[in-house]
């Protein structure tokens, strides 16, 4: 079965066709609602702005978000630390199961 999908998003009164996994149609739709609350979030707020600035404030605001989550989210140094603690917990477990002279 294909898990492919054809979907039309209404972003900013225009229509944008995509083909999209279908697990995901969902978030896309939901993205596309963020872009336009925060279109007229940008337009409202600074109204003597053209189109062009509002879409690349939302667009900034947008990218602030991934960077701020991706920073968040690595987790490299905690899988570190695990191996780390892992490797001191295996050398306990060894020298308790090693006789003592």
């Amino acid at each position: 079965m294909d898990d492919k999908m054809k979907i039309h998003l209404l972003i900013d009164n225009e229509r944008y066709p995509l083909n999209i996994r279908r697990e995901d149609e969902q978030l896309y739709r939901d993205a596309a609602k963020q872009i336009d609350y925060k279109l007229n979030k940008y337009r409202n707020a600074f109204r003597d702005f053209g189109p062009t600035k509002h879409w690349a404030m939302v667009a900034l605001e947008l990218a602030f978000e991934n960077m701020y989550l991706k920073d968040r989210n690595d987790t490299q140094p905690y899988m570190e630390k695990i191996k780390e603690l892992e490797e001191e917990v295996d050398q306990c477990l060894n020298l308790k199961d090693t006789p003592q002279p």
